[in-house]
């Protein structure tokens, strides 16, 4: 069975994904728009989509057990200096 560190580092992990995924999306639709109203109009319904499947999926996640393994970049080892 998963636990509720791992079950919540995961809903963390895919909203900060989510998230960098948008931000990228709006950097481009800034790009994109000929006008700040445009963009604006667009910035709100990419916001809100974003934020909507990060509710969805926390949700989802919900009824997964979840257990987390760390990798090679998660593991720190620490050494004590012998005397």
């Amino acid at each position: 069975m998963g636990d509720v560190k791992s079950k919540d580092k995961l809903k963390k992990d895919v909203e900060e994904e989510i998230t960098r995924m948008f931000e990228s999306i709006l950097d481009y639709a800034q790009v994109a728009c000929q006008t700040p109203d445009t963009y604006k109009v667009l910035r709100s319904k990419i916001l809100r989509v974003g934020n909507n499947t990060i509710r969805v999926l926390k949700s989802k996640i919900d009824h997964y057990d979840v257990e987390f393994t760390a990798y090679g970049e998660e593991l720190i080892e620490f050494a004590t200096a012998k005397k």
